[in-house]
C-alpha cells in the first residue's frame, strides 16, 4: 500500500506565462509501461513525481498507483483512516540541517526556514523545528542525526521546492530547493519563506486545501485521503492559487492556525502575532503608488499598523491586511508593519523599497477585501488577488503549482 506523499511547488515566470495542464485525473487505458514512461523521474533521487507533488518510490509502488487509476481514481495516499502526523515527542524534535552546497545562497535559505518555522508554524502550535548547524557538513539523506535535510537541487524547471509527509522514510525526508529560486524573479514574486511555509505544512501532515470538494477544483483533482480539520479555506497557505485559490502569496491564514492547533495543540506559552510582508519583495523598485500586502494571524490581535520611515500611515484590525500607499516620494524608504495583540505583544516586519517615478507599476489589485480599520496618509484596505485561473490566463502571468512538482510530467 502506498503511504508516502511528498510535495513541491512549480512556478513559471511572468515571461513564461500560464502553462496549460491537461487533465490526468484518470489514466485508464494506458498500459503500465506507458504510464511509467509518461511519469516524471526526479533527478538525483529517482523518485517518480505524480499529481504535481506526490513522490512515489520504486516501480512496485508506481504499479499500485497505475492499478488504482485503471479503476478510475488516482489513489496514492492511503492512511486507512489514521492521521499521518508526528507523535508528541517527534513534533518537538523536528531537527534539520542545511547543506553547505547552497554556497552563497545559504543565508537566504537559513532565513527562509526560520521564517516558515520559528515565525510561522511554531507560533501557531506546539511543534518545534530546530536547525542543527553542526550537521551541515554532512547534510544528506543518510544523516540520521537530524529528522530531515535541506538541500539544493536542479530539477530542470520541474519545481521550485518539495518536501515530505511524516510517514516518509528518512531517505525521503528532505526539503529540496531548486536553484532557480535564487535567480531574479525566480519565485514569481512569492517570498521564499512563504514557499517554505507551504512545504513545512506538508512535513506536519497537511494536504493541499484544494483537495476538498468545496474547492470545486476539478482541474486539480487529487485523491480523497484526507480529513478536514477546519472549514474550507480558499486562501490557505496549502491551497494552489490556480486551483480556485484566492491568495497568490502563500500567506498564512487564521484557519491555518486553527487547523494546526487542532492537530498538535496550541503553543505552551502565548506568542506574539505571526506577521509577514508578502508584497512587495525586499529591495524592490516600485512606483509612487503601490500596495503593501501583509499577513497577520493572532487569536487576540488588536491592530496592524504600517509606517514609512518611522511615520505611521494607517492601521487595520482584521484581514485582508493590504495597505494602499499613494504619492510616496521618489527615493529609498523603509516600510514597517507592526502587529499588536491584546496583551501588548508586538511583532514588526520591515523591508526596503526604492520608489522611482516610473518604477515597478503601482502594485494595486482589483479584489474586494473586507478589512476594517482607520485610514490616513493615503492608506486603504483594498484586497489584492492574482495568479493563474483555471483557464490558463492570469494576472501577471504567474503559474503556481504548489506542492512542488512536474511541468514536463504534466497532470494527465
Amino acid at each position: 500500500m502506498v503511504s508516502k506523499l511528498l510535495s513541491g511547488l512549480l512556478l513559471a515566470s511572468a515571461l513564461a506565462g500560464c502553462v496549460d495542464e491537461p487533465n490526468m485525473s484518470s489514466t485508464a487505458g494506458l498500459t503500465f509501461e506507458e504510464f511509467k514512461a509518461r511519469t516524471y523521474v526526479e533527478p538525483g533521487t529517482g523518485l517518480y513525481i505524480l499529481d504535481w507533488d506526490t513522490p512515489v518510490s520504486g516501480d512496485e509502488q508506481l504499479y499500485q498507483v497505475w492499478e488504482a487509476t485503471q479503476q478510475g481514481a488516482l489513489a496514492v495516499y492511503n492512511i486507512n483512516g489514521q492521521d499521518i502526523i508526528w507523535s508528541a515527542t517527534q513534533r518537538k524534535n523536528l531537527t534539520y540541517c542545511i547543506s553547505n552546497t547552497f554556497n552563497g545562497n545559504k543565508q537566504t535559505v537559513i532565513d527562509a526556514l526560520a521564517k516558515a518555522a520559528e515565525q510561522g508554524w511554531e507560533k501557531f502550535a506546539d511543534v518545534n523545528y530546530t536547525y542543527d548547524a553542526t550537521q551541515d557538513a554532512n547534510c544528506t539523506a543518510q544523516n540520521t542525526t537530524v529528522m530531515f535535510d535541506v538541500n539544493p537541487v536542479n530539477s530542470n524547471g520541474q519545481y521550485l521546492a518539495r518536501s515530505f509527509f511524516p510517514n516518509s522514510t528518512r531517505a525521503e525526508r528532505n526539503v529540496l530547493i531548486d536553484n532557480t529560486v535564487f535567480q531574479a524573479g525566480g519565485t514569481g514574486g512569492i517570498p521564499l519563506g512563504n514557499i517554505i511555509g507551504h512545504e513545512l505544512g506538508h512535513t506536519l501532515g497537511f494536504r493541499h486545501e484544494h483537495i476538498r470538494p468545496e474547492a470545486n477544483a476539478t482541474q486539480c483533482a487529487e485523491d480523497t485521503q484526507f480529513r478536514g480539520v477546519t472549514t474550507y479555506d480558499s486562501a490557505s497557505v496549502m491551497h494552489y492559487p490556480q486551483c480556485n485559490g484566492t491568495s497568490n502569496t502563500l500567506a498564512f491564514t487564521q484557519r491555518d492556525q486553527q487547523g494546526v492547533v487542532s492537530i498538535y495543540g496550541a503553543p505552551l506559552a502565548a506568542t506574539s502575532p505571526m506577521t509577514q510582508i508578502n508584497q512587495p519583495m525586499d529591495g524592490a523598485t516600485v512606483g509612487p503608488t503601490f500596495d503593501v500586502v501583509a499577513s497577520v494571524v493572532d487569536t487576540d490581535l488588536m491592530k496592524a499598523e504600517i509606517s514609512i520611515d518611522g511615520v505611521t500611515k494607517g492601521s487595520l484590525t482584521m484581514a485582508p491586511f493590504t495597505f494602499h500607499l499613494t504619492n510616496v516620494a521618489v527615493g529609498t524608504h523603509t516600510i514597517e508593519v507592526k502587529a499588536t495583540d491584546a496583551t501588548n505583544q508586538v511583532t514588526t516586519k520591515t523591508l526596503s523599497v526604492t520608489v522611482a517615478a516610473n518604477g515597478g507599476g503601482d502594485g494595486t489589485g482589483d479584489g474586494n477585501g473586507t478589512g476594517t480599520g482607520t485610514q490616513n496618509g493615503g492608506v486603504d484596505d483594498n484586497d489584492v488577488v492574482g495568479g493563474c485561473d483555471a483557464t490558463g490566463g492570469g494576472a501577471g502571468g504567474l503559474l503556481l503549482l504548489i506542492g512542488l512538482a512536474g511541468l514536463v510530467r504534466r497532470r494527465r
